[in-house]
């Protein structure tokens, strides 16, 4: 099982669960929007992807909480806490 971190890439993460599109689509819809997912999801981390669509810290962790309760799977929370 692959551990996921802001460091994972948002393809590998659809790779390795595929039910986590819908929350992906949630979050990065903008690449879905602009036909850019083929090219974007495949380079970004999430953390990169957060990055580009300036996402608050709040809407981050609530993407990891969302990925937590479908996946089933232990995601970090502390993760995105900043120093």
């Amino acid at each position: 099982m692959v551990r996921i971190t802001e460091d994972t890439k948002v393809f590998h993460l659809l790779e390795e669960y595929p039910e986590s599109e819908e929350i992906i689509r949630k979050y990065f819809g903008y690449f879905y929007e602009k036909k850019l997912e083929d090219v974007a999801l495949k380079r970004l981390s999430i953390k990169g992807a957060f990055n580009v669509l300036n996402l608050s810290e709040e809407e981050r962790e609530r993407f990891f909480i969302e990925l937590n309760e479908k996946l089933g799977i232990d995601v970090p929370k502390t993760n995105l806490e900043r120093e």
